[in-house]
């Protein structure tokens, strides 16, 4: 089979401290390459750090939950050139699902406009958190973006899958698409030429008995999303890898 991509987690503490065994695990399952996300400025020297590995790329963000702390994306900005292995913005977005007070909202969609305008000066990609809020940011990012948007871990419904279809976007599938429906339904409706894959560990497990998502588990998810489209494993991690790769440049 081909080899795969896991295009969006958090390998960093608390969850993980020993990530050469990660990588081994992940290599034995034919995940190659990963990119590691850093969505919380305590996290970002950590992620960085994990570049030194051959195996694992960065993104540099600040999660929508942090808008009341952070009003502007100054302190990605002076993070992201401190490795050469930084292949996005993100993740940035907004998320409702947590927030439910307007006036925190409108604090977290101008933190996206920023974020958005720093991703088009870098001309990197930007990687978005969209909870609850599918709509709304799409509405940012057609008026804002330039640069290519993957929504990570989406969930909108058939309306807003088709309108960031034709905005261009991909969407990344979780690993927890082997236990929710919905998630089956929007890797169906973006089709195979719009998606990625992303474990989200150490979110997003393949099965509740598993505590701890890795990397690895991007094996289960090709799997899965193999026999749902009725089509071969080695395809599924073709086609995957390949809009992952085109995606991140990587």
């Amino acid at each position: 089979m081909g080899r795969l991509i896991d295009s969006h987690c958090h390998l960093h503490q608390p969850w993980f401290n020993d990530l050469s065994n990660v990588i081994k695990n992940a290599k034995q399952n034919n995940v190659t390459k990963i990119i590691n996300c850093a969505s919380d400025p305590q996290y970002y020297s950590q992620v960085i750090e994990s570049s030194k590995y051959d195996e694992i790329y960065v993104t540099i963000g600040l999660q929508p939950t942090l808008a009341e702390q952070y009003s502007n994306s100054k302190i990605i900005e002076n993070t992201i050139f401190q490795s050469d292995k930084i292949v996005g913005v993100g993740e940035v977005g907004l998320d409702y699902y947590w927030v439910t007070d307007p006036k925190i909202r409108e604090l977290q969609k101008r933190l996206f406009i920023d974020c958005i305008g720093l991703a088009n000066k870098l001309e990197l990609p930007i990687i978005t958190h969209t909870r609850k809020a599918e709509s709304d940011s799409l509405d940012l990012l057609e008026k804002h973006a330039e640069v290519p948007v993957l929504l990570h871990s989406f969930d909108g419904n058939l309306k807003e899958v088709k309108r960031a279809m034709d905005l261009g976007y991909i969407i990344s599938v979780p690993t927890i698409v082997t236990r929710r429906k919905n998630r089956r339904k929007t890797a169906i409706r973006a089709g195979l030429d719009n998606i990625i894959l992303e474990s989200d560990s150490p979110f997003c497990t393949t099965s509740e008995d598993i505590k701890l998502n890795e990397p690895k588990y991007i094996l289960d998810a090709a799997k899965y999303l193999s026999k749902l489209f009725e089509i071969d494993l080695k395809e599924i991690s073709n086609i995957t890898t390949f809009n992952s790769t085109k995606f991140h440049k990587i």
